[in-house]
């Protein structure tokens, strides 16, 4: 009886820590004007004359996203609404009670988009691309929770015709409705929905599908072209990383700009990583960089496991790590899949790290300044990746050399991820100097004070490098050299042994 009454009062709080929420989103023939109808149900945990909720007006840099708001109804008399943009909330004022019911709309707040806007949602007539963040409102007795709240979300696709496709980071072609059950942040907000004109092809890694979800007529990517490198990328990575992978994952390749002539000579490229997988946003002209596109695939995906399940406990200030370290990868994976040549590899470190960082006007700055300026100054947004990769790299270096080239830092990578792993634990620059010091049998504290946190040049020697690898320090540009055989080099960095690969099928 004691143990009945126990669960009797237990069963609300366990009610309230899984709150439920029903999303219902309309086609509609002219979503470029109407926009998608968002319909969204919840119960309260107690009765109330007002409910606050939670809608991003700023996502990833992108600000005012409010703006793409619009057509508040509540589902009966006794509606009203209040937008308050500076604190990212809808306040919505209804008959007092526990069950409050409203919709929305969701449009472009400009009928075209510049190059360089990636995170608005866009909705129009042949397609939608959308954030999860820009298209659920939720309540912010669940977003306010002092640790990451979960959820669960039923999303019922209403009125879209046959064969239109959908899909998401969470499921494709979701027939009528999907259920989602998981994190806030990191997961349902993390998160991209598509529809319309995509078009959407196949493999699978150990029995696990992966999708690449793309739309418009690429100039100079051949499509199987980019599905045989995205294949080539994914199995590199998650053999490094001995992981299966999440159950479902997606790659988005979406243009913004499309021109047929020569007006603009260049490329703007961006990728964001998401929950079960990465987008990719790029301007579509006859300059298109197929070498950009491939480095994009490598850097991306590394945030699954740099930043994703090794998540950093204070985002931009472990940016140097997140964002470095996930660079340093990018370009080594590149060499472990074949992708490139060491040579190759050599000539894009130099050129698209080394130089860079000694061309950055800022590259001195110390790290708690990135924090600051990471998303206004596209200087300080790039300092982190090439300091961090240059770092990445001397140390890879140091621990070839001290272990006689038995251990590298992909060894101390993968012990850092599975001491990430488990719940409430994150990476901090403290827990990798730790690590580090039982690898390098130093405390390397100072040399990561002066030249991580203050910003000093970290100078590059051949005595620091393992052999084979040479620097040209003459120049006020330190450049990276191979001396003796590239093939023996190649062996020796990357420790090449003989394994059985477990190859993406299609």
């Amino acid at each position: 009886m004691k143990l009945l009454l126990l669960l009797a009062c237990l069963l609300p709080l366990l009610a309230a820590a899984q709150p439920r929420l029903d999303y219902q989103v309309y086609y509609a023939p002219h979503l470029t004007t109407e926009g998608l109808r968002v319909q969204l149900s919840v119960r309260t945990p107690k009765a109330e004359d007002s409910t606050y909720f939670h809608f991003a007006n700023e996502v990833w840099g992108e600000p005012d996203l409010l703006r793409c708001l619009t057509g508040l109804t509540g589902a009966g008399p006794g509606y009203r609404f209040r937008v308050v943009p500076d604190s990212s909330r809808i306040v919505v004022y209804h008959p007092h009670g526990r069950e409050v019911r409203f919709s929305y709309r969701i449009r472009q707040d400009a009928a075209d988009y510049a190059r360089d806007q990636f995170n608005r949602p866009r909705v129009t007539d042949a397609y939608f691309h959308v954030l999860g963040e820009s298209l659920f409102a939720v309540p912010e007795f669940i977003t306010k929770a002092p640790t990451e709240p979960t959820l669960t979300a039923t999303i019922r696709w209403v009125g879209f015709p046959a064969g239109y496709v959908l899909h998401n980071t969470f499921a494709s072609q979701p027939a009528g409705q999907q259920t989602f059950r998981g994190k806030l942040w990191t997961q349902f907000y993390r998160s991209l929905y598509v529809g319309g004109d995509y078009r959407l092809q196949r493999f699978t890694y150990q029995n696990r599908p992966v999708y690449l979800a793309v739309r418009g007529q690429w100039q100079r990517y051949d499509e199987a072209q980019v599905l045989s490198a995205l294949q080539r990328t994914l199995t590199a990575q998650r053999d490094f990383w001995h992981d299966a992978g999440p159950a479902s994952y997606t790659v988005f390749l979406s243009p913004t700009v499309t021109l047929r002539d020569s007006a603009w000579r260049g490329q703007s490229m961006r990728g964001e990583s998401l929950y079960q997988g990465f987008k990719l946003q790029s301007s579509n002209n006859p300059f298109n960089n197929w070498e950009l596109l491939r480095y994009m695939f490598n850097h991306e995906m590394m945030h699954d496991w740099i930043g994703g399940q090794i998540r950093g406990a204070h985002e931009e200030l472990n940016y140097w790590f997140t964002e470095g370290f996930t660079d340093y990868y990018a370009y080594k994976n590149r060499l472990r899949s074949g992708d490139v040549t060491l040579e190759q590899w050599v000539r894009d470190f130099n050129a698209d790290v080394i130089q860079k960082l000694y061309a950055n006007a800022e590259r001195n700055q110390p790290n708690y300044l990135i924090k600051d300026n990471f998303w206004k100054s596209r200087s300080f947004e790039k300092l982190p990746y090439r300091r961090g990769a240059v770092f990445a790299f001397w140390l890879d270096n140091q621990i070839l050399k001290r272990s006689n080239y038995t251990r590298s830092l992909d060894d101390l990578m993968r012990e850092l991820r599975q001491a990430c792993l488990p719940p409430g634990q994150q990476f901090t620059d403290e827990r990798f100097l730790t690590l580090a010091k039982t690898y390098l049998h130093e405390d390397i504290s100072y040399l990561f004070q002066k030249h991580i946190l203050s910003g000093a040049d970290l100078p590059l020697a051949k005595a620091d490098l393992i052999e084979g690898f040479d620097v040209d320090a003459a120049q006020p540009v330190p450049t990276l050299k191979i001396i003796g055989a590239p093939a023996t080099l190649r062996e020796r960095y990357l420790g090449l042994k003989p394994a059985a690969k477990t190859v993406a099928q299609q």
